[in-house]
């Protein structure tokens, strides 16, 4: 371990390798079946793919199914990809049935012996493909749907927001019949989200699991060796480029810091300019606030030239993997009061949770926040040491993560050489 945080020549190399390698429990993995349908292409690559390339390096044969742009095929190794396109935003009959007659004859074709469905599109009618198959063929043995998060449906929304009445019934019916499967379980990464299905009659304790986010790899994420020192703060926001994860509420704080020559503000992010709340990147390159970077190849090296990530988010995450990543690599942290946030940052030990509501009073936190930090380099040495002790303590790394996914789609352990 050492050792390979020492020589970037082999951090280059570990980093260009898709298939993890983790220590721990042995499964056999030759003949099962697994097949993954997710939402979006750009989501499962950022955090869903060291779950498949893990089954796929233990003999596991794996499909994915995933929408949104097309996955490149270099990232593609040892496992199957069908592209379909899927209406993230909305309802779309069209489109939603055309993603249940693509699963209907994945599942017909390749008769796997475990679906994962992740959020809700594919979980509902993925789901109910799934359990209707089963019915007729026998196939799939089990079902797992993992829910990231309450995303923008079933999030309770502050006064004045849009809310999907129609869409959210429905969502809670299509739940409560795939809850009744005894071959259905259920994954999640708060414990906010578990009460919040559990209160509506779907999730309990025999049919869903708590899964610490979805891991990230110690040998890529890890902190400096020698501490970085320099005359400026970097503050980085480094999420999707949407005004709901808190990134305008970001920008506003820029301009008012903008005097500083302390700080730098720093924006990585994917450009999704067909998500309604989106922010475009083109307004983002002429901003002169802050540096803005786009999508980032290599976020381990650049969360090791920063000293704190930002994440004002109202999104209806999970734990986002912004500040596990930020933890492993020792930065410290500045998050709304999210669920998933509360999760991953500890108030005043590894960073600073913000209990503001409305916009205006989150845009003069996060700016007290960072003037703190500015002020008191010694407090941010202190959260920074603080936050990798929290992700050394969390199972937030992804051996751990692919081996709990692992156990729940059923693949069979090696054999004991005892």
């Amino acid at each position: 371990m050492i050792q390979s945080r020492q020589m970037d020549g082999r951090n280059s190399e570990r980093q260009g390798n898709l298939i993890p390698e983790f220590e721990g429990p042995q499964y056999c993995g030759t003949g099962y079946r697994v097949l993954v349908i997710c939402n979006d292409g750009a989501y499962f690559l950022r955090h869903r793919l060291l779950v498949v390339t893990h089954l796929a390096s233990i003999g596991v044969d794996v499909t994915v199914i995933a929408g949104g742009d097309l996955i490149p095929a270099e990232s593609i190794r040892g496992w199957k990809y069908i592209h379909v396109p899927i209406e993230r935003f909305r309802f779309d009959p069209f489109g939603d049935a055309a993603l249940m007659i693509r699963t209907a004859r994945t599942i017909h074709a390749f008769k796997p012996h475990a679906v994962h469905l992740v959020t809700l599109k594919p979980a509902i009618f993925s789901g109910f493909v799934s359990i209707v198959s089963r019915l007729l063929h026998g196939y799939p043995k089990q079902v797992l749907i993992t829910l990231p998060g309450l995303g923008r449906m079933m999030s309770p929304k502050a006064p004045g927001q849009r809310r999907y009445p129609v869409a959210s019934t429905l969502t809670l019916l299509a739940f409560r019949m795939l809850s009744r499967r005894n071959y259905v379980h259920f994954t999640f990464e708060t414990r906010h989200d578990c009460e919040f299905w559990a209160d509506r009659g779907i999730a309990n304790d025999r049919n869903s699991s708590l899964i610490d986010g979805a891991g990230v790899d110690p040998d890529l994420f890890y902190p400096l060796e020698t501490p970085r020192c320099s005359r400026t703060t970097k503050v980085l926001f480094a999420s999707r480029l949407l005004k709901s994860k808190g990134l305008s509420t970001f920008l506003k704080v820029a301009h008012d810091l903008a005097h500083r020559s302390d700080v730098e503000f720093v924006v990585a992010g994917v450009p999704d300019d067909h998500d309604p709340d989106a922010i475009p990147h083109r307004d983002l390159e002429r901003m002169t606030e802050i540096r803005f970077l786009g999508h980032v190849t290599d976020m381990p090296n650049l969360l090791r030239q920063c000293d704190i990530v930002c994440l004002p988010t109202t999104y209806g995450e999970g734990i986002p993997r912004i500040l596990i990543e930020a933890a492993a690599t020792g930065l410290a942290s500045i998050a709304s009061s999210h669920p998933g946030c509360r999760e991953a940052v500890e108030d005043g030990v590894t960073g600073q949770i913000l209990s503001a509501t409305s916009d205006a009073e989150m845009r003069r936190e996060l700016s007290d926040a960072i003037v703190g930090y500015l002020e008191r380099p010694d407090l941010l040495k202190k959260h920074k040491q603080a936050a990798y002790r929290h992700f050394q303590s969390r199972q937030f790394d992804q051996a751990a993560v692919a081996d709990r996914f692992t156990k729940l789609l059923g693949v069979p352990a090696a054999p004991s050489s005892e």
